[in-house]
């Protein structure tokens, strides 16, 4: 979800975009594939029942879609805007349709043989079609030469009917991540059961199917609005469990998948909280400790001093809101949210030293500003709303507020920086959201050609062992390591030219690295 069950999570592409003390470029960051009916066509047709469809239910056999009209999109660009008709409820076809907004980079040489690589940001619920410019110049040139590049908004999101509750995002980056004593709930629970009752009164149609398998589906009906019989896909953080259930659901629709900082898809909630946590405590120290050797660190001499003095005041004594319409104090929760985004996002380092000295000297408003850059898209528009609607509806368990209030003290005894404030972020809207009706559970996908999964080793969101629990979930897999901090390759490392070798060779030849690979 940032890190979620959708853990992935969300991020580097807004700081990249954007000023240092606003928001990161991509929120790292979701969304992809529908379920296998029974073939059609060569080129269009549909597959059998998906897996994950309700036992004894087989999804309706549905006509393909008619082909995407491409038209320039805004604002003197290059690229193609179209749309995609979707059902609303894929069990019930005539209960409503979906227009999904789609954006295509048209292969650089017309020319080549190449195919259409799908893109999906992770988040969830980050605009693939807003992102799409930010991300082609960082992809391997082999590939953009010959393939067309393809980007969508996944139902819920951007320009495809967004869920909108009305939830503040201030609400939600604000909430205190640790209970004070011991057998009380998680502190965030009245926000999240809040906005989730606001969602369906609000949009009763919508919410229910703001999932992805649902989102999966969709993005078979794309395929089959492009006229290709195969895709390649590349998906980063909460993207590679799109990519996943994609896979699961329509293996034999995939010709390459790339899962770049990999979601341990099939790990539970509260065990995606505890792998992440010494991965986010270990890269605030390496930032901490980076600051302290610079001759002008803002933090001082020792900055993890300054930082755990500012996180201990905050928790008992929150900063005056910022103001100019945001009426939330700052807490201990936005300190945690911005560091996470620090230590994700390597560009938004500087800017959150900046704002730990400021939230110092009494002004919170830097620290606000970088928090919100987790729950707000590259548009300004809040995520908050889709986004634990998508990672909620996934996940088959949710614990109980009490029991994800027990798992943050206990990680925030263990990793006393960061450790508590995975649980709010992995995991904390799923302890008030509803179960959701086709949950992202038991992902084998069998039946795909090889498959690529790559992480970091120095990842805060996406760990590296989920890398190794997402490769060991095919039967056909190679895991590529970067040997580097931030979250994911692509938006932390792109320019490694081991790794752009490694992956352009997978992507356009089917090519895996040898087994074992770290590029450094």
């Amino acid at each position: 979800m940032r890190a979620p069950v959708v853990s992935g999570s969300l991020l580097p592409f807004a700081v990249m975009a954007r000023p240092p003390a606003g928001r990161r470029p991509v929120r790292l960051g979701a969304a992809a594939v529908l379920g296998a009916l029974a073939v059609l066509t060569a080129a269009c047709g549909t597959a059998a029942p998906p897996a994950s469809a309700p036992a004894g239910r087989a999804l309706p056999v549905l006509p393909p879609p008619p082909p995407v009209a491409w038209s320039p999109c805004p604002a003197g660009s290059t690229l193609q805007c179209g749309s995609v008709s979707v059902p609303l409820d894929y069990r019930h076809p005539a209960a409503g349709t979906l227009e999904i907004a789609v954006t295509r980079a048209p292969a650089l040489d017309p020319t080549a043989p190449g195919g259409t690589l799908v893109f999906n940001p992770g988040g969830p619920a980050e605009s693939g079609n807003q992102i799409l410019p930010l991300v082609l110049p960082l992809l391997p040139p082999a590939v953009r030469r010959r393939d067309d590049v393809v980007s969508f908004d996944p139902r819920g999101t951007g320009a495809s009917e967004a869920l909108r509750c009305g939830t503040d995002p201030s609400t939600v980056t604000s909430v205190d991540p640790v209970p004070t004593t011991a057998g009380a709930p998680l502190p965030g629970t009245p926000v999240f059961a809040a906005q989730a009752r606001a969602c369906a009164a609000l949009h009763p149609r919508l919410t229910p199917h703001v999932d992805t398998a649902d989102t999966a589906r969709d993005m078979d009906r794309i395929r089959q609005a492009l006229g290709v019989s195969r895709i390649s896909y590349y998906g980063l953080s909460y993207g590679t469990v799109l990519g996943a259930e994609y896979a699961q659901l329509f293996p034999t629709h995939v010709r390459a998948l790339v899962l770049d900082g990999a979601v341990d898809v099939n790990a539970s909630l509260l065990d995606q909280a505890a792998e992440e946590a010494p991965a986010a405590e270990a890269s605030l120290h390496h930032l901490l400790d980076g600051c302290a050797a610079q001759p002008a660190c803002p933090l001082g001499p020792d900055p993890t001093a300054a930082y755990r003095s500012l996180e201990a005041s905050l928790a008992t004594r929150p900063l005056p809101a910022p103001g100019h319409g945001d009426t939330v104090p700052v807490t201990v929760g936005d300190l945690d949210t911005a560091a996470l985004l620090a230590v994700s996002v390597t560009d938004a380092t500087g800017s959150f030293e900046t704002a730990v000295a400021a939230a110092r000297r009494g002004d919170g408003a830097s620290l606000r500003a970088l928090a919100l850059t987790f729950d707000t898209d590259l548009d300004g528009a809040p995520l908050v709303d889709p986004l634990w609607a998508i990672t909620c509806h996934d996940a088959p368990d949710h614990p109980s507020p009490v029991a994800a209030g027990a798992e943050a003290r206990t990680l925030a005894a263990r990793y006393p920086l960061l450790g508590g404030y995975t649980v709010t972020y992995t995991l904390g809207g799923c302890v008030a959201w509803p179960t959701g009706a086709d949950p992202v559970t038991d992902i084998h996908p069998t039946g795909t050609p090889p498959v690529l999964v790559i992480g970091n080793t120095g990842d805060p969101n996406t760990p590296h062992v989920a890398a190794v629990h997402l490769a060991a979930a095919f039967p056909r897999a190679s895991l590529l390591t970067w040997d580097g901090w931030g979250h994911t390759w692509l938006l932390s490392g792109s320019r490694d030219a081991c790794m752009q070798a490694a992956v352009g060779r997978y992507l356009t030849t089917g090519t895996l690295p040898a087994p074992g690979t770290v590029c450094r």
